[in-house]
């Protein structure tokens, strides 16, 4: 059955409209097969996210375990959504343990929106040539009690954004 870190992570799927099925967060937790999104997707909100910027991101991604070892997101996906309402209503409802409707048409142009990279073998990224605009970084850390970090961070005037996310942007345990 897939966690709730799984249904996060294959977001761009869903929004893709390829056909997916989620379980729920926990096997104790009933939630309708689909819960239709509230939030329409606006391609001209989105327009802007899909072309090249001059703003960039680095970053790190971790997690302390209880015997205070660190655990980073090595190999794992990267994921930087655009954060708009139709992303944000998407990510917390995936959050909440609901699955979101499919869209009943896929959008192929999302593809240059939806960027994506792979943390390195010390939990390092990078995202370059970024658009200003509101912005989610997720990724997912493979630890005996990890999950997906989330945060959100706004780009704008050419800025070179650090970013760190650990215990305090873990979501869906």
């Amino acid at each position: 059955m897939p966690t709730c870190s799984a249904r996060i992570m294959r977001v761009v799927a869903l929004v893709l409209g390829l056909p997916l099925t989620y379980a729920a967060c926990s096997a104790r937790q009933t939630v309708p097969r689909f819960v239709k999104m509230q939030t329409k997707f606006d391609y001209l909100e989105h327009e802007p996210y899909a072309k090249p910027g001059e703003n960039s991101i680095s970053g790190q991604a971790f997690l302390t375990q209880q015997e205070d070892s660190v655990v980073t997101c090595a190999g794992n996906r990267v994921l930087l959504l655009p954060a708009t309402p139709y992303f944000r209503e998407m990510i917390g409802r995936m959050v909440a343990g609901s699955e979101p409707e499919p869209p009943k048409t896929a959008y192929p142009s999302l593809k240059n929106m939806i960027r994506r990279t792979q943390c390195d073998a010390q939990g390092n990224f990078s995202f370059p040539a970024i658009p200003d605009g509101a912005w989610f970084i997720l990724t997912q850390v493979n630890a005996r009690h990890g999950g997906v970090l989330i945060t959100e961070m706004t780009l704008s005037n050419r800025s070179t954004i650090q970013v760190l996310l650990t215990d305090k942007h873990l979501v869906g345990r």
